[in-house]
């Protein structure tokens, strides 16, 4: 399948549910306020710390808050497109209707990440990209366009990671049914992001890193921003995606072999 028709997909499923979150309009405005409120309460944590000291593992109170914009958008993009499409899919196998899905000629892997968007959620993609400007204007910090090249890429990359979690979990579900709630599980997970890999030491920095690699969500595209990082850290930033991408795909694939449908 290509880009164009993939590109088309998306479009039509989002424009879908853009008309029907916009059906009650005070459930978009409400939930999406919501959304960005429960991000900046996050931030509070971070303002105690710096009160009792003047950094966490190395960085300043902005530059944590260049982290919690970084959070604020990696957490709208969970919860307004990756979230709702794995549990519209998971009802699916739930219910043994993944043939409606399985049958059309597109990959049902696409299909089920763009089950179901929420599109409120893109008032707190917007509210972490203002904090993300106004963190860096209060740092004087403007990052060149290879640093902001640089710290795309990775967030590209972390962004890849992200899915591929979530095709992780999806696939999961096909052996388990009572597995669903792991979306919730990776929501309450996800509030890791909003602190520095470096806060962390030994086995939970390595897990933070390569494992569920939060590092590469919000740590390195923030480092990226301020101009502290490098080639090498990026290139094993985006290999740590791929590699986990491909570990989905493949688990992916071999669930979708266990699949028993309603009609079965």
């Amino acid at each position: 399948m290509g880009v164009r028709t993939t590109a088309r997909i998306v479009g039509a499923q989002l424009r879908l549910s853009c008309l029907e979150a916009l059906a009650y309009r005070v459930g978009f405005w409400s939930d999406g306020v919501v959304g960005v409120l429960w991000g900046a309460i996050g931030v509070i944590p971070l303002l105690v710390a710096i009160e009792h000291r003047p950094d966490v593992a190395g960085w300043s109170a902005w530059e944590l808050m260049l982290l919690s914009g970084l959070f604020m958008v990696v957490s709208g993009i969970f919860s307004g497109f990756l979230q709702p499409a794995l549990r519209a899919s998971m009802e699916h196998i739930r219910r043994g209707s993944l043939d409606y899905l399985l049958l059309r000629p597109v990959s049902p892997l696409v299909l089920c990440l763009v089950a179901d968007f929420a599109p409120w959620s893109g008032l707190e993609i917007i509210a972490g990209i203002s904090l993300c400007v106004v963190s860096l204007a209060k740092l004087g910090v403007s990052p060149s366009f290879a640093e902001l090249g640089l710290a795309a890429a990775v967030f590209a990359a972390g962004i890849i990671a992200l899915y591929a979690l979530g095709i992780m979990a999806l696939a999961l579900s096909f052996r388990a049914l009572r597995l669903q709630n792991l979306t919730d599980f990776m929501e309450t997970l996800l509030d890791f992001a909003r602190w520095p890999t470096s806060a962390f030491s030994g086995p939970l920095k390595a897990f933070f890193t390569f494992v569920i690699p939060f590092a590469v969500m919000t740590t390195r595209p923030a480092e990226g921003l301020l101009g502290r990082l490098d080639v090498s850290s990026a290139a094993v930033a985006v290999t740590t995606s791929l590699v986990l991408m491909s570990l989905a795909w493949i688990l992916w694939r071999r669930s979708l072999r266990l699949y028993t449908s309603a009609s079965s």
